[in-house]
């Protein structure tokens, strides 16, 4: 018995998608409304986890999709100023840390799985591994692992990730004062600059990114080149308010919409331990974003959504919302999952697999 059905698999119509993106906006729309901090992601990533509950939600493909992703990477790329290019020397130190902070976090998670909830070691490893969900959905049966366990850990992690930490990063950094400081008034970019060049050639390097294969390569191909117009002052402008509204939304729903076909029957029973794992693995991921936001004079928020244990477009999202640097988190959010994708078929081989084969008669 798996926990994603393979209705799930396939292909909505159109119009049940675009009933799912009206209520994430609703729910975009009521969270902004009350002031919860990234309001717009989160809202409509929950209104559409709701509806994944009930059967109502459809997943978001194709051509939504695609608007989604590049609409939400132009509108990241417009927080780039010279100022925050010039914060690209730290990223070396930060990725370092970064770097230790996953196998810190993964083995933590895998010594509690195992130890105090007396699961496999495979199980345990591929639950609280912080990215590369389709090979590791893909390698736990040959390895022995609980799939619905796994599957579960997994898909839980994101939604408390987006539910939770919004409201954690913001408390903490009013503490710290690590918000950054709203920018002055910039004019509107002009239409021709917005539908001509910056949403068409942001397109051009999404596509381009993807056919390179590279994660999120939509999305990250978008922002590097609407990044580049904006860091360089080639972009006079922002994009409008309506159109950072619909990146949000676009980028919540399509998280929320990962849920269809979610086994939600299994989460009460997996509740307690699927939690503390998860608050294993965002306290230790803190824990390394305080050390590198003191020692490299970061900000601590930035650093925690960049340190985050997965969701990598919607935490370069729930950054921009918030005020912190996205390319910043971008590139972290990357650059983990291009680590985790290298090193898992190791560990499998060299470490999962012998074990298995210890255990066979």
């Amino acid at each position: 018995m798996t926990t994603i059905s393979t209705e799930a698999f396939r292909k909505p119509p159109l119009t049940r998608q675009l009933t799912t993106v009206a209520m994430g906006a609703c729910g975009s729309a009521l969270f902004l409304w009350l002031g919860v901090p990234g309001g717009g992601i989160s809202g409509a990533m929950l209104a559409v986890t709701l509806m994944t509950v009930f059967g109502l939600a459809a997943r978001i493909e194709g051509p939504l999709r695609t608007i989604a992703m590049v609409a939400s990477g132009v509108t990241l790329g417009t927080a780039v100023t010279p100022a925050t290019l010039a914060g690209i020397a730290t990223y070396p130190g930060s990725l370092a840390i970064m770097t230790v902070g996953v196998v810190v976090t993964t083995i933590a998670g895998t010594a509690f799985l195992c130890v105090f909830a007396g699961w496999s070691r495979a199980t345990a490893l591929l639950a609280t591994s912080p990215g590369a969900f389709s090979y590791i959905v893909s390698v736990a049966p040959r390895v022995k692992g609980d799939v619905p366990r796994i599957v579960v850990v997994q898909m839980f992690r994101v939604l408390i990730l987006m539910a939770v930490l919004p409201m954690l990063v913001v408390e903490t950094a009013s503490l710290t004062g690590g918000v950054a400081a709203p920018q002055g008034p910039l004019p509107a970019l002009d239409p021709l600059w917005l539908v001509g060049v910056m949403l068409v050639a942001g397109a051009a390097g999404g596509f381009l990114f993807e056919r390179m294969k590279i994660a999120g390569g939509i999305f990250f191909g978008a922002m590097l080149v609407s990044a580049t117009f904006h860091g360089t002052g080639l972009a006079p402008g922002r994009l409008p308010s309506e159109l950072t509204f619909v990146g949000q939304c676009l980028i919540g729903t399509w998280t929320g919409s990962r849920f269809v076909g979610f086994d939600w029957r299994r989460l009460p029973g997996l509740l307690g331990v699927a939690s503390a794992s998860i608050a294993i693995s965002i306290a230790t991921s803190a824990l390394f974003a305080w050390f590198a936001s003191a020692l490299l004079g970061l900000s601590f928020g930035g650093a925690m959504i960049a340190f985050a244990p997965g969701a990598l477009e919607a935490m370069t999202m729930l950054a921009f919302a918030i005020g912190f640097d996205p390319l910043y988190v971008g590139v972290h959010h990357l650059a983990r999952f291009m680590l985790l994708n290298m090193t898992m078929p190791l560990v499998v081989r060299y470490w999962l697999e012998p074990q298995i084969n210890k255990q066979q008669p």
